[in-house]
């Protein structure tokens, strides 16, 4: 499976979820890769630093993208593809051999403008591909009696795309870059943004996560 976590802004969680979710397969004992896409190269000397051993690729051009990933995802059952912010040629190029493409959003207007945008060259690349990716909106950086986030989520259930469980914004997930680890390496100051983004990942991801069980 290729997953692509994409968007047309940056700092809405994209980096954070791929390390995450490589990591997360990687203890679950499934072969998985990191692709970089991102110029800024975050999520691979992020995840370098955690020591998970999951082989990171380098790729910045489209070409680079639709020539590699394919040959890439032959050797591993799972490939996380980590975008770059913006709807460039590279995103594109993502889109058109990804599975499923994760859409960060956090609550504000400029994200969700961002987020429609990115729906809609989702839209296209499924138009092109006959349905693929399969595509959904990931709530980030949500905050408890914030009106923002309210309306965020209440406007997920409109949009064309579903949107999966919210993930709250926690000093964790910053920690856990700042140390060069994942959140439920972190202890007890990890633990509710470690149970509330393992949920998410074993309610998208059940019968992969069961098969290394």
């Amino acid at each position: 499976m290729i997953v692509a976590l994409t968007n047309s802004k940056g700092g809405v969680g994209k980096s954070t979820l791929a390390v995450h979710l490589a990591v997360w397969w990687k203890e679950c004992g499934a072969n998985v890769a990191l692709v970089d896409a991102d110029v800024q190269g975050s999520s691979s000397v992020w995840l370098k630093e955690t020591g998970s051993e999951v082989p990171v690729f380098r790729l910045q051009t489209a070409d680079e993208v639709l020539d590699q990933i394919a040959e890439i995802s032959r050797s591993f059952e799972h490939v996380v593809v980590d975008g770059p912010a913006g709807l460039s040629e590279v995103t594109r190029a993502i889109l058109l051999v990804a599975d499923l493409a994760l859409l960060p959003c956090g609550p504000s207007v400029l994200d969700l403008r961002a987020a429609n945008e990115a729906i809609r060259v989702v839209k296209q690349a499924q138009t092109i591909r006959h349905g693929l990716p399969q595509a959904m909106l990931v709530p980030n950086k949500l905050q408890a009696r914030y009106r923002l986030s309210r309306e965020l989520l209440e406007i997920a259930r409109h949009l064309a795309v579903p949107a999966t469980p919210e993930l709250r914004l926690r000093q964790a997930y910053a920690d856990a870059a700042g140390q060069g680890t994942v959140v439920w390496h972190l202890g007890p100051g990890g633990e509710m943004a470690a149970n509330e983004i393992k949920e998410l990942f074993h309610g998208l991801f059940r019968k992969e996560s069961e098969n290394h069980e």
